[in-house]
């Protein structure tokens, strides 16, 4: 399936997860699901394939769940757990076929995927939040499907681009301390604080497309 519906698109949780309930009336067992995705981790650089091995979903947690409601059907779960949403088999295949592929050793991470409904990106105190809670990458998609997938019965693997750094300071600059150092006529050099473009994002993106197209074809055939 080439693209995706993204809640914050406007798009019901409903309609977002229709792909995966459709795959699963089709006969399909397993799902490799893919994504672009922010880095809170300083160990995980740029262009790093991360394998979600679990995910921290502020947006669940606070009422914007695809499970919300009555169960499709008396066959599924009414209180489903997540404690094996990623399979284990699954997420060892792609080290494998990465293996098999030749790429270098840190061309791939294990991590967790922060989820949050965007379309603004994370402030720097939302960083720190989400890398403190102990998320590796945040990104605003794929969890409703991953969770709609385990709600079926299917077999589950992710793997995350890292296509930015999230931005997230080590300290916040006063302004109370600039403007009493202007004051008393003392020079001030203030901090340029980087940001995130949506280009840059699709730029590194489309870079190593290829290479996470070569591991999911590498995967598949191994299925």
């Amino acid at each position: 399936m080439l693209g995706r519906f993204h809640p914050y698109e406007g798009h019901p949780l409903a309609t977002v997860v229709y792909p995966i309930r459709l795959m699963k009336q089709i006969g399909v067992k397993s799902v490799i699901i893919t994504n672009a995705a922010g880095s809170l981790n300083p160990s995980i650089k740029v262009g790093t394939i991360v394998v979600i091995q679990d995910h921290i979903a502020l947006p669940n947690l606070t009422g914007l769940n695809p499970l919300l409601g009555p169960p499709v059907s008396p066959a599924h779960a009414r209180f489903l757990p997540l404690s094996g949403a990623y399979s284990r088999s699954l997420r060892a295949s792609v080290f494998r076929a990465a293996h098999t592929l030749g790429l270098k050793r840190d061309a791939l991470a294990e991590g967790t995927y922060a989820w949050v409904s965007g379309p603004t990106y994370e402030t720097p105190a939302e960083g720190r939040f989400l890398r403190a809670a102990g998320g590796d990458v945040v990104g605003m998609s794929t969890v409703p499907e991953v969770v709609t997938a385990h709600d079926e019965g299917l077999q589950v693997v992710v793997l995350s681009l890292v296509t930015n750094m999230v931005v997230i300071p080590d300290q916040y600059r006063s302004v109370r301390e600039e403007v009493e150092a202007e004051l008393a006529g003392q020079s001030i050099e203030r901090p340029k604080t980087p940001t995130v473009s949506h280009e840059e994002v699709l730029a590194e993106g489309k870079r190593m497309g290829e290479v996470m197209q070569q591991l999911v074809e590498k995967v598949i055939s191994g299925l």
